[in-house]
C-alpha cells in the first residue's frame, strides 16, 4: 500500500522555460545581472574567473556527491573580485538566482495529482537536488502554487548530499512518518530512479519528452495524471 509519494521538483513539477538543466551558457548574463545589483563593473577577466568558478560547481560537468552551500560558491567570486562579501553576498544570490527563477512555471497536472493523492489520505514530499547550493528560500517560491499540499519539503542543501546518495531519501521518507517500501519517488532523470531504488521506494520515470531511454523505473508515465493508474 502507497502511504505517501515523494517528487523531484525541476522538470518534474515545475518547468523552467529557456533555461537548460546546463546553466553554463547563461553565465555571462547572470553574472552581469549581478553586477547591476551590486552597483559595479565586471571586466572580461572578472566574468572569466566567476565562470571558471562556476564551472567547478556546476554539478552537470563536475557531478559530486557531498553538498556545497552557495554563500561558499559565491563568497569565493567575490573574493576574486576584491568585494567584500559580507556586504555583497546577500544581493549577489538573489540577483543570481532570480536571474533564472523568473522563468520558473507550474505543470499543468502538477496541482491536480496533489490533490488527487491528498484525496486518497497519500502524504506529497519533495526531495530535491539545488543547483549551486540554492537557498531553501527560492525553493520555497518555487512551490508557492502548492506549498500548503507538501508535508514535507528537503533539499540537498539540508540533507548534505546529492541524488542518486539514499540518505535524502530515507530522511523523505521520516519527514512523511513512513517507511520507504510503502513510498514511491517520482522524477525525470536517472539519478532520481538510481538513488529512489537504493532507499528501497518503488520508482516512476516521467518521460515528459517521450525518451527512448530506461532506468529500470518500477514504472513510467509521460504525465503526471498517469500515477492515478499507480495510485
Amino acid at each position: 500500500m502507497i502511504k505517501a509519494v515523494g517528487f523531484d521538483l525541476g522538470d518534474t513539477l515545475i518547468g523552467y522555460k529557456d533555461v537548460p538543466s546546463n546553466w553554463q551558457g547563461l553565465y555571462s548574463e547572470a553574472l552581469l545581472k549581478v553586477a547591476d545589483a551590486c552597483h559595479i563593473q565586471l571586466d572580461s577577466d572578472d566574468l572569466k574567473i566567476a565562470k571558471e568558478i562556476l564551472c567547478t560547481y556546476n554539478t552537470r560537468i563536475n557531478p559530486r556527491d557531498a553538498e556545497v552551500k552557495a554563500d561558499q560558491i559565491f563568497t569565493e567570486i567575490l573574493n576574486a573580485w576584491d568585494l567584500e562579501y559580507s556586504h555583497y553576498l546577500d544581493v549577489t544570490l538573489e540577483a543570481f538566482f532570480t536571474f533564472f527563477q523568473r522563468k520558473s512555471y507550474l505543470y499543468q497536472d502538477t496541482i491536480d495529482i496533489m490533490r488527487y493523492l491528498k484525496s486518497k489520505g497519500i502524504k506529497i514530499g519533495i526531495l530535491t537536488d539545488v543547483p549551486y547550493g540554492m537557498g531553501k528560500g527560492f525553493v520555497d517560491k518555487d512551490i508557492s502554487p502548492f506549498k500548503e499540499l507538501i508535508d514535507c519539503l528537503l533539499t540537498s542543501v539540508e540533507v548534505g548530499y546529492r541524488k542518486p546518495n539514499p540518505i535524502g531519501y530515507e530522511r523523505l521518507a521520516q519527514g512523511l512518518d513512513t517507511l520507504p517500501k510503502h513510498m514511491i519517488y517520482v522524477g525525470n532523470e536517472e539519478k532520481d530512479i538510481i538513488g529512489g531504488k537504493i532507499a528501497g521506494m518503488r520508482t516512476v520515470f516521467v518521460d515528459r519528452c517521450s525518451k527512448d531511454v530506461t532506468f529500470e523505473e518500477d514504472y513510467r508515465c509521460h504525465c503526471l495524471s498517469q500515477l492515478r493508474e499507480i495510485c
